[in-house]
């Protein structure tokens, strides 16, 4: 094997036979013939794969829903070719990627186990809490966990723009459905929104969770421990370390009023590293359960490797292992010649080919080595 793999080599689209869409040249015009087959194809997989013509309209952009109507029925006046040619090649590269995605499954890790046991807490004592560790290592699938297991809480993942107390009182409100557009003025809006916020949520007893609540400012903070004392309800906010560093700075007395805020306080990562000689968050059995699924199977270096690649902190995690095992099953089936709807075994040296090509820089190169010798035993893990 090439041990300096690239990204070309791991795609090797024109090798490649195509999945879904009708050969059709890339130039000159289209036939009658040409363009029906086509579009009898692009009807059909849309049909087996249970999208409508709004969906693909929606994720290309263009052409509106009423054109690709009237070229599936063969009756669109204009020139055809060129949006004939824009959904053939949609749904080949619909189908790839439906190739090469992994399912999304919730497993019972050690982080999910502290984060279902925090949002326990939290809601039996109704009081709030804070849960903190780095990017990538599952928190948002299990925030979505717990939103699923406790009827009737409401979930909010903070996005660029709600950071402040206005933003997320609306986001709140939207989730409760307590928008009110009666109000003249943006102040009185908000007062209004607030308003139908707390009262949705007085005295139920409905879990809140915030999930990327690093992006939160102190206000916005401080308006959940407000909320809370009007209504009682619960508060659980999902964050990076960063805003847990935020609120316990004592120099400020505005911080330290924010500490006090939460009565629960886990560090999902606290003695997790498993190279400072600490307990790693992943074990051999959570890799297999994540991402041993058919028709992919994870060859035992394989899931060494990837244990490594997820429990490396600061530098590894399970947003990564799912991105390099997508692009080593893709470079596996590639290496043994078979179809992309088969039973594949990924291997750790298609994770190393891979790894070496999507992250090239030198420091990184060497870290791949050492995983390499790990997975293979050469070295103590």
């Amino acid at each position: 094997m090439n041990e300096n793999g690239n990204i070309n080599d791991i795609m090797a689209d024109g090798e490649r036979i195509l999945m879904a869409a009708f050969l059709l040249p890339n130039e000159g015009e289209l036939s009658e013939s040409q363009k029906q087959q086509a579009m009898g194809n692009f009807a059909e997989y849309i049909r087996k794969s249970g999208l409508a013509a709004h969906d693909v309209a929606h994720a290309i952009g263009t052409p509106r829903v009423s054109t690709i109507t009237e070229l599936v029925k063969g009756v669109y006046r204009a020139n055809a070719d060129d949006h004939i040619r824009k959904l053939n090649l949609w749904i080949e590269q619909h189908a790839r990627a439906k190739a090469a995605a992994l399912t999304d499954r919730f497993v019972t890790t050690k982080v999910a186990r502290d984060m279902l046991n925090t949002a326990r807490l939290v809601r039996e004592n109704m009081t709030m809490g804070l849960v903190v560790g780095p990017t990538g290592i599952g928190k948002s699938r299990c925030a979505l966990a717990i939103h699923e297991r406790y009827v009737g809480s409401i979930y909010v993942s903070v996005m660029t723009g709600q950071h402040h107390v206005r933003g997320l009182t609306h986001a709140l409100a939207v989730k409760l459905g307590a928008r009110s557009m009666t109000a003249a003025s943006r102040t009185k809006l908000y007062a209004n929104q607030l308003e139908c916020v707390i009262d949705k949520l007085q005295n139920s007893g409905r879990l809140v969770i915030i999930d990327e609540a690093s992006k939160l400012s102190d206000e916005a903070i401080a308006l959940c421990r407000d909320i809370h004392d009007s209504t009682g309800a619960p508060f659980i906010l999902i964050a990076t370390k960063d805003l847990h560093d935020r609120i316990v700075a004592t120099a400020d007395p505005d911080h330290g009023q924010l500490y006090s805020r939460f009565d629960v306080i886990v560090n999902l990562t606290q003695n997790a590293d498993a190279y400072g000689g600490g307990k790693a968050l992943y074990t051999m059995q959570d890799i297999r359960d994540l991402y041993n699924e058919p028709p992919v199977k994870l060859a035992n270096e394989a899931v060494k490797y990837l244990l490594d690649v997820a429990n490396m902190l600061g530098r590894g995690s399970l947003r990564r292992c799912k991105i390099l095992l997508r692009n080593a099953v893709r470079r596996a089936r590639k290496r043994q010649g078979i179809a992309d709807d088969e039973a594949v075994t990924v291997t750790a040296a298609d994770l190393e080919y891979v790894e070496r090509a999507l992250r090239p820089e030198k420091s990184e190169q060497e870290a791949v080595e050492d995983r390499r010798r790990q997975a293979a035993g050469m070295v103590a893990s």
